[in-house]
């Protein structure tokens, strides 16, 4: 659908009757319900792994208030649990997007014959100016989430470098807990990245389309 300049423009597009296929109105129907409930629960894991990332972040700063080398095993072993949970954050985040992508496109395809071109068209009746601060814009919520994720993520890296390099690397119990929770760190971000993908037999069927107007926003 390309741009409109009138009201009955528009409506024309939503004229007739709707189509009489109970199985695509229903499959119509379920893949709006999925869709919502795909959404929620993005923001429902985003809040779960912040809260994490939060308590992490806090008993980093507690810690930093310590004097010495006493707190290198804890502030180590807690900024590999920030780390980690950062990397899983935003694979998460990758992950949600596929599945909220993916009923998305589906609503795309059934929606036509059954309401009309409704999820495809976008009106913007005010246009879109950034230094209008009063004015909508086309930011996604869900890509500045994972931008954010990736800053997180690389903050967490930056924290543990800069506490190996104040370790004490003449005393063996620094040596032994840098070693371990490196170790621990890698392998499980590698377990995340081999085995925490979708199986084959869960990945949506594979459709080639082109759709116009198509949003990969999860909160339009």
């Amino acid at each position: 659908m390309g741009e409109i300049r009138s009201r009955s423009e528009y409506l024309k597009y939503f004229a007739g009757a709707p189509l009489t296929n109970a199985r695509q109105s229903e499959a119509f129907r379920v893949a709006l319900d999925i869709r919502k409930f795909e959404i929620e629960l993005y923001w429902k894991r985003a809040a779960y792994f912040w809260t994490f990332i939060a308590a992490t972040l806090a008993g980093y700063l507690l810690l930093q208030q310590k004097t010495g080398q006493d707190s290198f095993d804890a502030t180590y072993m807690v900024t590999c649990l920030g780390f980690t949970f950062s990397v899983a954050w935003y694979f998460v985040n990758r992950g949600s997007k596929s599945w909220q992508r993916n009923w998305e496109a589906q609503v795309d395809l059934l929606e036509d014959e059954i309401v009309g071109p409704l999820y495809k068209s976008e009106i913007n009746r005010y246009g879109s100016r950034f230094w209008d601060l009063t004015a909508g814009y086309h930011f996604s919520p869900s890509r500045i989430n994972q931008i954010l994720g990736v800053f997180i993520t690389v903050l967490w890296f930056g924290l543990i470098i800069r506490t190996l390099l104040l370790a004490d690397w003449s005393l063996p119990a620094h040596r032994w807990t840098a070693a371990i929770m490196s170790f621990l760190t890698l392998l499980t971000c590698a377990v995340f990245w081999f085995m925490g993908k979708s199986s084959e037999a869960t990945k949506p069927r594979g459709i080639v389309h082109s759709l116009r107007g198509y949003t990969d926003d999860p909160d339009q």
